[in-house]
Formats: structure tokens, sequence, C-alpha cells
């Protein structure tokens, strides 16, 4: 027993060291006209880094404050990630993107935070008013406000009804999902167009052009409109050659119904790889549409993913209790092979 325990103190000495630092609190954001500030407050000094997700390597979306309990970051609207969304209930612009704080110099380990951070400028209204001369007998006006649709993008896992995607593979089956929720039925009518993808570096490539036609029907073919506020096609998955991460992002054209009138669809011909021709779609408000985008997604190589075969009668373990079950078996075994020969000797 003195033996098993000498072995597992001499053990233990090589135990991980957790980081001993934490956020105090929440991070103070500052809403700024051409940039996003961002602030920490640390338990200790800070010895890590800061940066945008997915651009850690980019030193103007990461910033290394070394010996300072406050600690922050400066992420400019042109860059960084920084994604802009046009609403229009309420009306104004979202700009959001997401931040890491590290407090290891090079690796992720397990205090770091991730934060989402999201700024809404709202648009002014401008009221302007001017004496008017009324007559003894005036005309009442009852005036009553729709409110906007609230429109969504999810990259689903191959049907309408399945989960949002966050982790594919390059050829897997998805369905991009356009829908807007209102209070109000026959109302309002949609046209999905201006469609890009990103990799969160400014490599932009277009999918749907201004008149919600395809570009390349290899990305995404035009779309297809089951109801009045709802859009949807099938696609497979791709990704850029040397990235990881995919963005999505769109603009819905709001519009009132007609009536009793079918609401009006893009005309679109069949989409090539590079250039085409457009035919007759109908006209899109541009001063009324929003902006949508779907949640990051994260793409890998199909041949980098094992096939690994189901069995019933396997059973997964974790790789430090793996460990340590195998060092007190074979503590045990020695154990016993040492009372085994003392007893010999002692006979």
């Amino acid at each position: 027993m003195l033996i098993l325990a000498i072995i597992l103190l001499w053990a233990g000495q090589f135990a991980a060291i957790p980081v001993d630092n934490a956020v105090v609190g929440e991070p103070t954001v500052a809403c700024g006209p051409h940039a996003i500030e961002v602030t920490f407050q640390t338990q200790n000094p800070f010895h890590g880094r800061l940066y945008v997700k997915g651009r850690s390597s980019d030193g103007d979306c990461s910033n290394e404050q070394i010996g300072r309990t406050f600690t922050g970051i400066t992420l400019p609207f042109e860059g960084c990630n920084v994604q802009r969304l046009r609403s229009l209930n309420p009306k104004g612009i979202f700009a959001s993107t997401t931040v890491v704080i590290s407090f290891h110099p090079i690796f992720v380990t397990k205090v770091d935070r991730v934060y989402h951070i999201q700024c809404f400028y709202m648009e002014a209204e401008k009221t302007v008013s001017q004496e008017v001369e009324v007559s003894d007998i005036t005309t009442a006006l009852a005036t009553h406000l729709l409110p906007m649709p609230i429109c969504r993008y999810d990259v689903l896992d191959g049907s309408p009804t399945a989960a949002p995607v966050q982790f594919a593979v390059v050829g897997q089956q998805v369905y991009h999902k356009w829908t807007c929720d209102t209070e109000t039925t026959d109302t309002f009518c949609m046209v999905v167009h201006t469609c890009f993808v990103d990799d969160g570096a400014g490599d932009k490539v277009d999918l749907l052009d201004e008149n919600g036609c395809a570009r390349d029907k290899f990305l995404l073919n035009n779309l297809e409109y089951p109801e009045d506020l709802s859009a949807g096609q099938e696609a497979h998955v791709f990704k850029y050659a040397d990235r990881a991460q995919l963005f999505f992002q769109c603009q819905i054209a709001l519009s009132l119904k007609d009536g009793a009138t079918e609401c009006p669809r893009p005309e679109c011909a069949e989409p090539g790889n590079r250039v085409r021709r457009h035919v007759k779609s109908p006209e899109i408000d541009i001063l009324n549409s929003i902006d949508v985008a779907s949640k990051e997604i994260f793409v890998f190589d199909a041949d980098l993913v094992p096939n690994v075969p189901e069995a019933s009668n396997q059973y997964c373990f974790d790789k430090p209790q793996s460990i340590a079950f195998i060092v007190m078996i074979t503590l045990l075994v020695l154990l016993c092979f040492a009372m085994v020969v003392v007893v010999n000797r002692q006979k």
C-alpha cells in the first residue's frame, strides 16, 4: 500500500495546472459610428489575447494587452467579420460579431470565453411641421399601422423541417430556407434577392442577383416559393479551398399583396456556371429590403471524416478516464505480484 501511495503522489505532481484567471462580470460594449469597442475586466492581470472568431491571425482583428486587468479591442465595421443587417421592425441596422477572450497566448483553454457582440443603430425619424389654415369642418383620418414581418434565413440539414446545420461535410445535402412571420394573413409578399456567401475574410461569391435569380446552379439554383412568405431550395455543401467557415447572407424585399392576386415571383432563365442573360422579373423595392443571415457553418472535407462502422457491442470511454483505469489495473497487478514474492520468500 505504501508503494501505491508513493506512485499516486508522484503521478499527481504532473497534473495540469489550470489558468488562474477569469472574466469579471459582463463585457462593456460601446457602439460607435464606425466601430464597436469591447472592454473586459479580469480577476488577475491579463496575459492572453483578444480576437474575432476566425480571425486570430489578423493583426487588425486581434489584440494582446499584457499585464492589465482591463483589456479591450476595437472592431471597425469594414472588416473583422462585423456583420451588418438592415431591419424594418425595428427600423435600423444591426451590427454584430463574435469575440474570443483567450487567457493563453497560443492555445485555447477551458477558462476562455466567447461573446456574441451586437449593436443596434436605430434610424431616426424626422417630423416636419407647418402651419395650415383649417376650415370649420374637417375630415378625420384614421391610420392603422401594420407591423412589418420578421424574417429569418436558415440552412437546414437536408429538408425544410430539419434542424439547422452547424457542422457539415462537402457534398452533404442541405436546404436553404427563408421565412417571414407576420400577425396578418394575405397581406405581404416577399422576394429573396442579392444573396452571397462569405468565407469570413472578405472573399464573397454571389449566389442570387438583384432580381432574385441564381448565378450558379451548382452552388444554389433558382428558389421555389411554396407560400407567400416562404422560399427555399435544396443544395449541396461546398467550401473554400483554404477556409472552413461559410457565412450566407441575403436580402428580402417585402411588399403589400395586391388583393386576391398571387404574389409576384422572379422569372429566371436556367442559370449557367458564369454568364447568363436575365429575363423580365418583377421590380424589387430595394428600400423595403431587409438583410438576413444564416448561422455560421463549419465545413470539413469529405476525405477527412473517418468512416467508422456502427457497432452495438462497442463501448466508448473518455481518454483521461481510460488512462487512469489502465494505470490503476497496472498498479494492482504489480502490487499483487510483489505480495506473492514476499510470501514466497517468507516460506
